[in-house]
Order: C-alpha cells, then structure tokens, then sequence
C-alpha cells in the first residue's frame, strides 16, 4: 500500500538523524549543515515545491547518490525502535536497503559519467561501507573510482584563486579537502588492513591539511583553543594517522620499498638490517609524537585491567551527546595507535640475534647492545594486549551500535593473530598466561559485535582457531621435557620444536651483551630442532640506532618465526566453517567455501607473511 509523501518524508529524516547521530562522527565526509540544505531542497514533503533554477540535471543525479549512499548506511545501524517508526511509515528496513544497493549498483557508470565532488562522496560512502561490512574486494574499486575522480577535480591539489561567480557553483575549499582526505584515509585503510597496492604519491599532492575550524563547520565560530578541541580534531588527527601509516607501508613492506638492487646482496645484509631498524625506530618516534599530541580528550592512555573498568557504563548515557562522540573517537585512535604500531614493528619479528651461552662479562655502559628485535616482539605483544584492553571500556558497549562496530572487528582480529603468534614462540613464557586472558578478551568483543558486523563473526571463528593451535603448541611444550629448566633471568632456551627469541621480563631485569662477546649465527635455513638448544643472554631493548650497529652482531631469520607463520597460515586459510582436521567435506565443497570466505580472497593476514 503506498505510502503518504509526508510518511516517507519522516523516514527519510529519520535515517539521515541516525546517520549524524551514529556514522558522521567517525567519517566526518562532509559539513552537516551543507547537506540537510541539500535533503531538503531534494527530498521535500511538498511535491509542488519548484525546484531550484540553479539545480542541473547531472548535478542532482550525484546529490541524488550522496543521499541514497548515506541512507543505505544509515539503515545498517538502525536500532529495533527506528525499524519500528519505519515500519509505521511503510518502510521495511532490510527490503529498503537491499533496493538502494541495487538501485546504486546498476546506476554505478551513469553516477561516474557525472564526476563531480558528490559521485566521490557516493564512491567513498560505499566503498567504506562494503569494507567494514566484509567485501573487501568490492570496496577496493570503489576506493579507486573515488582516487580518479578526485585527481581529475584537483582535490590532492591547493585550490586557486577563484572569483565571486565561482564560489556559487563550485564547493568550498573546507569541502574538497574534507572530501581529499577521506579518500586518503579509505585508500590507505585498504592497504593496511589487506595488502592492496597503493595508488596515491605524496609527492604528487600539495592540499593543505585539514582544518581544525573550517569555515563551514558550526565549530568554526569558536575559539582556536587546542585544550578543547572539536569533533573535527579528530578527522584531523586519523589523517595524519593515515599519512604516517602510509609512510610506513612504503618503508618497510614488500615491493613498495625503494630499493637499490644492490642491497640484494648477501655482503650488504648487515647494513640493510641497520637501514630497516632505523626507519622503524624514526616511524615509532613520529608514532608516539602523535599520540602524545593528542588532547586529553582523545587520549585514552595506557590501559590496565583496573583502570579500564572504573566507569560505570550507566554514565557514559548521562554525559553530553558531544562528549559521548568524543570518547568512541578516542576509542577510535586508540585503536589506529596500537594497530599501526604492530605494523611498524613487525618487520623486526623476522631476525634475532644469536649471542654465545656464557659471554664474559662487562660493566660497561658506554658500549652496551641492543636488541631490537626482542624490543620489537615486545612491542607488538604489548600493543595486542592494550587491544584487547579496550574491551574493558564501557564505551564499547555505545560504540557496538555504530560505524566504528567494523572497524573494531578488523582491529581486533589483528591483535587476536598476534597474540597467538607471539605466544607460539615460547609457549612457557611467563607471560603466556597473560597472553591467554588477553585472546579470552578479545573473543568477547567479538561475541559482542558478532551479530553487528560479519568481520567480527568471522573473526571470532578464525581467532577461536588460532587459540586451538597456540594451546596446542604450549601443551607440547609443556610436556617436552628433554630440555633442563633454566633460570628465565637469565634467558629461556627453546622449548619447542623451533629456537625462539628471548623477550626480557622487564628493564630491570635485563642484562646487557659485553661489546667483547663472540656472536653466533644461526643459518637461515637451520632450526633449532637439529641443534643443541643454546641458553641466550638477555640484550636490552632501549632503542638507540646509534648503539645498534649490526656489523658487530650476526643475525639470522628467525626460524620459531618461520615456522608459527607456516602454521598459522594454513588456519587463516581455513574456511571459518570447517574444522583443521578432516571431517569429510569434499575438495570440490572446501574450495567452495574458502572462496566465500572473508580472510581468503584479501586476507587481513598478509603482513604476517603468507599471500605476499
């Protein structure tokens, strides 16, 4: 029965309220006030109100797209109550959205062929939606469409002097980069999380960044302080997240490195690895400038089981809508902080150091080693477990119910795999128990987001995997008892089947190789199932790249790496239905289902290795 126009006119309000209320805060793509104008110009409850002279057809096909982007996301985080008030308008959540996705998809080149900044706003809605709602590979050429266009208007570019006439027709310079930056931090996004090639030069780019009071925003009337900043600050501050994420996926990973083909050579290891340490250390440094740059209000901190539980969730209701936003984009950052810190650190977790049982021994300060690769699985270990921290907040619970609900489940499931992973090198590690709690952790966040987002559910599936082999692992060990216990101050050998990297306790426990020592190199190719397992020293892991210098030590990949990346790889790869042994499931059906699995296509994995 069709319905009243002022019925879905009501509807219509209804999903872009929901849309303010639970997905603009976290990609602020465009000025609020600038596109309720919009909305009512195009969606008005009066069917004889005369259209606008300045309007033109193509235009209004791209804001026609805008709208229907924002709705269709805006149905996705519709609570039972609003599915109710739709119903009473006629409307049928799931059948709407399903209509507008369908209506989007088979308009898609006629929305291209109008190539104005509101077809990019449409590309980047929807190439962000099917990215954090499990269709990667979709998303992927959306994020595409969205670059080209943006080039071919000039957003990476400053805007030239314009005049009067100008300014009626074109968007502000507020706008262009608002919508230039989410295009960064989208395209940049894909790349972290699956491996997708990057598309955009920095070099080619000279946009100003984004402005913390620009002069469309209803913050831009308030005082420049920065000890009270506004929603904005947040934009402003994951961009230039985004660039620095960038930097280090150009740095460090796969064939995105710059390099002389000359380094190649095995006579120039030594220098490449101290290259390698150096730009970790000088993109954690720029890491941390950034964090500790962030107001207090966007600063959660560093996380402990007690700390993170003295709000009641009950509070969180009766605090201010603006501060309530201003806690889920904390959360928010915190979550991108921790993240990119497993990803710049994550190299490093390839080598170690071999140093010889009983070096002599030296009080000497001056000359001192380092261990960065022990500092780095330390950091990732640590960066996991304030992931899985997180889950303490009350502020989870609210942020469950919005857009940061997939962008949680893709950072969860990132700290899952490197928990398991790390505590898979030394299953007996004192702080595997913690490692454990932290993994139980995380899978209750998953629980709690499962039925929100389908990267949580799966997730959930895989991590539940991932547990089942590392508990393997440490039962093994636990039983293998041909290796005599060892005093963990001084280092804890093997007590698996692969050598493992010894992670100091902490500062004060850690003691220092004499410059004098006689290293030892372990082949690259060689594990330590075939060798005498060696007691290592323990190396202190305060970063100083003046005091690495590894010509003075020898080093080797690390085969417990290796070997934890060939086994975890195999259960990533595992549809998220089935189980690791074999329970009678065709070949023809199991590649069936692995092509229907989220991780297969574009695993989240890739960093750790497999797939590259």
């Amino acid at each position: 029965m069709p319905t009243a126009p002022n019925s879905k006119h009501k509807a219509a309000v209804l999903l872009i309220d929901n849309y303010f209320d639970r997905i603009h805060w976290f990609i602020l793509l465009f000025h609020q006030r600038e596109f309720r104008d919009k909305f009512c110009c195009i969606y008005t409850p009066d069917p004889g109100e005369p259209k606008r002279s300045t309007t033109r057809p193509r235009a209004r096909l791209g804001d026609i797209a805008v709208l229907l982007a924002v709705m269709v996301t805006s149905l996705k985080y519709t609570n039972d109550s609003q599915k109710d008030l739709l119903a009473v308008s006629g409307v049928d959540a799931e059948q709407l959205r399903n209509r507008i996705l369908m209506a989007l998809r088979l308009r898609l080149l006629d929305i291209l062929s109008v190539g104005t900044i509101e077809v990019v706003q449409t590309l980047v809605l929807l190439g962000s939606y099917y990215l954090f709602h499990g269709e990667p590979e979709l998303a992927w050429p959306l994020c595409g469409c969205a670059l080209r266009i943006a080039q071919a208007l000039n957003l990476h570019r400053k805007l030239p002097p314009r005049g009067p006439a100008d300014s009626v027709l074109k968007p502000s310079n507020a706008a262009r980069k608002r919508c230039w930056w989410a295009v960064y931090d989208i395209e940049t996004f894909c790349s972290m999380l699956y491996g997708f090639p990057l598309s955009i030069s920095d070099a080619d780019c000279d946009v100003d960044p984004l402005d913390l009071y620009d002069e469309l925003s209803a913050s831009g009337i308030q005082e420049d302080d920065p000890s009270q900043p506004t929603l904005l600050y947040y934009k402003c501050a994951m961009s230039t997240l985004s660039a620095l994420v960038k930097s280090t996926l150009v740095d460090l990973y796969g064939t995105r490195r710059q390099r002389d083909p000359q380094d190649d050579s095995i006579l120039d290891h030594a220098s490449r690895l101290s290259s390698l340490v150096k730009k970790v250390e000088a993109l954690s440094s720029r890491l941390n400038d950034w964090h500790a740059n962030l107001p207090e209000k966007l600063r959660l901190g560093k996380l402990d089981s007690n700390t993170a539980t003295r709000q009641d969730p009950k509070d969180i209701s009766r605090l201010p809508f603006e501060d309530q936003l201003f806690q889920l984009q904390a959360l928010t950052l915190k979550l991108g902080f921790e993240n990119s810190k497993i990803l710049i650190h994550r190299p490093l977790l390839s080598f170690k150091i071999i140093t010889p049982p009983h070096p002599p021994h030296s009080d000497s300060n001056s000359n001192r080693r380092v261990d960065p690769f022990s500092l780095a699985t330390e950091t990732c270990r640590e960066s996991a477990l304030q992931i899985s921290l997180i889950g303490l907040c009350p502020i989870v619970r609210h942020a469950a119910d919005t857009y940061a609900a997939a962008f949680m489940s893709l950072h969860l499931f990132t700290a899952a795999v490197t928990i398991c992973i790390i505590n898979s090198l030394d299953p007996l590690n004192p702080k595997s128990h913690e490692c454990k709690l932290g993994i139980r952790r995380l899978m209750e966040m998953q629980t709690l987001l499962k039925d929100k987002s389908i990267v949580a559910s799966q997730g959930l599936e895989i991590t539940k995997q991932l547990m089942s082999l590392a508990l393997a692992k440490e039962i093994d060990a636990m039983f293998d008892v041909s290796c005599p216990p060892v005093n963990p101050s001084a280092g804890r050998p093997s007590t698996n089947s692969a050598a493992q990297v010894s992670v100091p306790e902490s500062k004060s426990t850690q003691t220092e190789i004499p410059p004098s020592a006689d290293p030892i190199i372990v082949p690259d190719h060689t594990t330590s199932s075939s060798k005498t397992p060696k007691t290592q020293e323990s190396i202190s892991t305060e970063v100083d790249p003046c005091i690495f210098e590894p010509a003075s030590f020898e080093f080797g990949e690390n085969p417990s790496m290796t070997e934890a990346l060939l086994d975890f790889g195999q259960v990533i790869n595992l549809p998220t239905n089935q189980n690791m042994s074999n329970d009678g499931v065709s070949e023809l059906d199991a590649v069936d289902e692995a092509q229907e699995n989220y991780f297969v296509g574009q695993d989240q994995g890739w960093i750790w290795g497999w797939g590259m």
